[in-house]
C-alpha cells in the first residue's frame, strides 16, 4: 500500500509545484522553460545513445511499476518439479514439459538439458547471456543517470538565456521581467526533473535489476543442478537457502544437506559474488 501511495504523492506534490510556478509566472516562459530543458536533454541523449535504448528503458521502466511481482519461491517449485521428471521420468516428457515454460532464460536452460549439452557449455551459454542481460540494464540505468546530470545544466543554460535577454533589454522593464522569469524557471524545471522523477526511476530500476538478477541466478543454479541429476529437495532446500528463505544457523542445516545430498557436490551459496555484479 505505502508503495503505492507515495508515487501518487510525489506526483501530485509535483503538480501542485508546478501549478504554483505556473501562476507566478506567464504561460509562454514555463513553455519556454520546460522545452530548453526537455528538448535539450532529449537531443543530447539521442546524439550519445542508440534509439533502441530508449524502447529498452520504457519497457524495463513499464515492468516495473507493474503489478505482477515475481514469486521466487514459485519459481523454486518449478525448478523441483523439473527435477522430478529429469530424475524419475524419461527425457522426452522433460522436453513436453519445457515447451510449456513461460520463462525464457529456464526454458533455454531447459532445452540445453534435454539436447544433451555438458554441465561446463550449459552454465557458459547461461552466464554470458546473464551477463548481456546486466550489461543492458546497466546502459539503461546509464541512460537516466545521464538525464539527471544534462537536465540540471540546461536549466543553468536557461538561465544564462534569461540573463542575456535582460541585460539586452535593461530599458524594457517588461522584457526584464519575461527574462528573468525564464531565467528562474528553467533551473526550477531542470532540478525538479532531475531529482522528482528521473531519480526515482533510476532507483525503481536498480531495484528492479536487483530482482531479477537473483531470479537468473536461481534459473542458472536450479538448471545446473537439474542437468547434474540432484535430488529436487536438496535443489529446493539450496536455492531457498540463497533468498533468506532458510537460515545457515539452523542446526539441521548441515543435516539436511548431507541427508539429501547423497555424494553430491553441494552449492557454495555464493549467488552474489559469482553472479551479481556491479
Amino acid at each position: 500500500m505505502i508503495q503505492k501511495i507515495l508515487p501518487v504523492s510525489g506526483i501530485i506534490i509535483f503538480i501542485i509545484l508546478s501549478g504554483t510556478v505556473s501562476e507566478l509566472s506567464s504561460i509562454s516562459a514555463n513553455i519556454r522553460s520546460n522545452l530548453i530543458v526537455l528538448t535539450g536533454t532529449l537531443v543530447c541523449c539521442m546524439i550519445s545513445y542508440p534509439t533502441q535504448l530508449f524502447s529498452d528503458l520504457l519497457t524495463s521502466m513499464g515492468q516495473a511499476f507493474s503489478k505482477d511481482k515475481k514469486d521466487l519461491n514459485e519459481l523454486i517449485n518449478k525448478i523441483e518439479a523439473l527435477s522430478v521428471i529429469r530424475r524419475t521420468k524419461s527425457i522426452i516428457e522433460l522436453d513436453e514439459e519445457s515447451r510449456q515454460i513461460e520463462n525464457k532464460f529456464l526454458k533455454m536452460g531447459i532445452e540445453m538439458v534435454v539436447d544433451g549439452y555438458d554441465r561446463h557449455t550449459i552454465f557458459k551459454t547461461l552466464e554470458r547471456r546473464y551477463d548481456n542481460f546486466l550489461g543492458a540494464r546497466r546502459s539503461q540505468a546509464d541512460l537516466i543517470n545521464t538525464m539527471i546530470k544534462l537536465m540540471p545544466v540546461f536549466g543553468f543554460v536557461g538561465t544564462i538565456i534569461g540573463l542575456i535577454n535582460v541585460l539586452n533589454n535593461m530599458g524594457s522593464p517588461e522584457l526584464i521581467g519575461k527574462g528573468v522569469a525564464t531565467a528562474l524557471l528553467t533551473t526550477f524545471y531542470g532540478l525538479l526533473y532531475a531529482n522528482l522523477l528521473c531519480l526515482p526511476l533510476g532507483k525503481k530500476l536498480a531495484e528492479k535489476t536487483k530482482q531479477d538478477a537473483i531470479e537468473l541466478a536461481l534459473i542458472i543454479e536450479g538448471v545446473l543442478d537439474i542437468s547434474d541429476s540432484i535430488n529436487s529437495k536438496l535443489i529446493g532446500y539450496r536455492l531457498r537457502y540463497c533468498i533468506g528463505e532458510v537460515s545457515q544457523e539452523d542446526p539441521a542445516f548441515t543435516a539436511k544437506l548431507v541427508d539429501l545430498s547423497k555424494g553430491q557436490p553441494s552449492l557454495k551459496f555464493s549467488m552474489k559474488k559469482q553472479y551479481i555484479r556491479g
